[in-house]
C-alpha cells in the first residue's frame, strides 16, 4: 500500500482525475485497497494544486458510490439465487433474514461504509435481500458526504503540515484509523446482538402462543 500510495501523490495533470476514479470504483467491488489511500492522496494533491477542490469531490464521490452501486446489483443479480439455493441458508432463514434487514438495513448500510473490510459484503447482501436502491445509494450517499470529504481533508492537511514527508505521517496514524474501525464494528455487533435477541423473543413469545393454543 506505501508504493500504491507514492504512485498517488506522484501523479500529475488530468490523468490524475481519472487514476484516482478507478481505483475508488475497484475499492467499492471489493478489491482488497483501502479506500482512504485514494482519498487522502486526493487532498495531498489538491493541497500541491495537481488537483482542485470542486472536481476531486465530485469525482471521489462518483467514483465511491459507482462502485458501491455496481456491487449492490451483483447482489441483487447472484446473491438471491445462491442464498435460495439452499446452500448455504434454508429458505425458511433467507425470509427472515429478509425482514430484519428491511427493518435494520440502513443502519447497516450506513455504519458500514466506515468498516472496510465489511463493506463490500454489506453492500452485496444489500442487494441479495432486495433492498430498494434508492434506500441504499440514500444511506450510502450519506454517509460518504462523511467520509469522503474527512479523508480528503486528512490528505490536505497532511500536505500542509508534512509536506514530501506525508508518506512518513501516515504510517504513525495507521493505528488511529484501526482503531476507529474497530469501534464502529463493535457498534456493528451491539446491533447484531440486539436483532438476534429480538427474533430469539418473538420465536419465544410465538411458541408459547402456539403452546397455549
Amino acid at each position: 500500500m506505501d508504493k500504491l500510495f507514492d504512485y498517488l501523490i506522484d501523479l500529475s495533470g488530468s490523468s490524475s482525475y481519472s487514476i484516482i476514479f478507478g481505483i475508488l470504483v475497484a475499492c467499492g467491488l471489493g478489491f482488497p485497497l483501502p479506500e482512504d489511500v485514494p482519498l487522502i492522496a486526493t487532498g495531498y494533491l489538491i493541497w500541491d494544486e495537481t488537483m482542485r477542490w470542486g472536481p476531486a469531490i465530485g469525482i471521489t464521490m462518483a467514483g465511491v458510490l459507482l462502485g458501491d452501486t455496481i456491487l449492490f446489483y451483483l447482489g441483487q443479480m447472484l446473491g438471491i439465487k445462491l442464498l435460495e439455493s439452499g446452500r448455504f441458508l434454508k429458505k425458511a432463514k433467507v425470509r427472515r433474514t429478509r425482514a430484519y434487514f428491511r427493518k435494520y438495513g440502513d443502519k447497516l448500510v450506513f455504519f458500514a461504509r466506515f468498516v472496510a473490510g465489511f463493506r463490500a459484503a454489506a453492500f452485496f447482501l444489500s442487494g441479495a435481500m432486495k433492498m430498494k436502491y434508492r434506500k441504499f445509494i440514500l444511506y450510502d450517499g450519506v454517509a460518504a458526504l462523511i467520509s469522503v470529504p474527512v479523508w480528503i481533508l486528512v490528505g490536505y492537511g497532511m500536505g500542509h503540515y508534512f509536506g514530501d514527508e506525508i508518506a512518513t505521517a501516515l504510517k504513525k496514524i495507521e493505528h488511529l484509523k484501526k482503531g476507529f474501525s474497530l469501534v464502529v464494528f463493535c457498534a456493528l455487533g451491539v446491533v447484531a446482538v440486539r436483532v438476534y435477541l429480538q427474533y430469539k423473543k418473538a420465536k419465544e413469545l410465538k411458541a408459547a402462543g402456539l403452546s397455549k393454543a
